[in-house]
Order: C-alpha cells, then sequence, then structure tokens
C-alpha cells in the first residue's frame, strides 16, 4: 500500500496530506500564522510618518490655496483700478448688440 505523501498549497502555503489511493486530502495543517510577526511599535511609527506626511501636503496645498487667493485679489485690484480710469467711457459694443 502506498503511504500519503504532502503536498504545500500554493494559495495559503498549507501541507495538504493526500491519500495517492483514494486522491483525497486526509488531512489539512494551517499555515504558519502571520500575526506572530506584527510588531506595534512599528506599526506606530508607520502612522506617526504617515500622520506627518498628510499634514505637510495639507499645509503645502493651504500655502498655494493662499498664494492663489493672493494672485486673484492682485488681479482684481488691477482691473477694478483700470476700470475706474475708464469710468467715463461707454461700455465697448457687442456684436449682438448692432
Amino acid at each position: 500500500m502506498k503511504e500519503p505523501f504532502e503536498i504545500t498549497c500554493p494559495c495559503c502555503q498549507g501541507i495538504l496530506t493526500v491519500d495517492p489511493v483514494s486522491a483525497k486530502v486526509v488531512k489539512h495543517s494551517t499555515p504558519p500564522s502571520r500575526l506572530a510577526t506584527f510588531d506595534l511599535a512599528e506599526e506606530v511609527a508607520k502612522l506617526q510618518q504617515s500622520n506627518e506626511t498628510s499634514d505637510q501636503r495639507f499645509s503645502d496645498a493651504l500655502a498655494g490655496h493662499r498664494r492663489h487667493q493672493a494672485a486673484l485679489s492682485s488681479r482684481f485690484d488691477d482691473l477694478f483700478a483700470k476700470a475706474k480710469e475708464k469710468a467715463d467711457e461707454p461700455p465697448p459694443t457687442r456684436d449682438i448688440d448692432l
């Protein structure tokens, strides 16, 4: 009689014991736990790094928004000053008005 043989599962890395005569799985051993290598201090450090990165991105976006607002305000002030200078001129005629 043939002895059962073991195969490693390619999906879960578990060990399957197969009976060659009946071609059925006789025994299944679970793979080693991945949680055993979990390091809480390392995960906390990753979380803090992620938090610092997101804070930096937010402050960069806020500074960009403020620069954009300042540029728009400056352009508005320039165009408003030009409009005040030309206040006595009639508005330009549009094609639809003809």
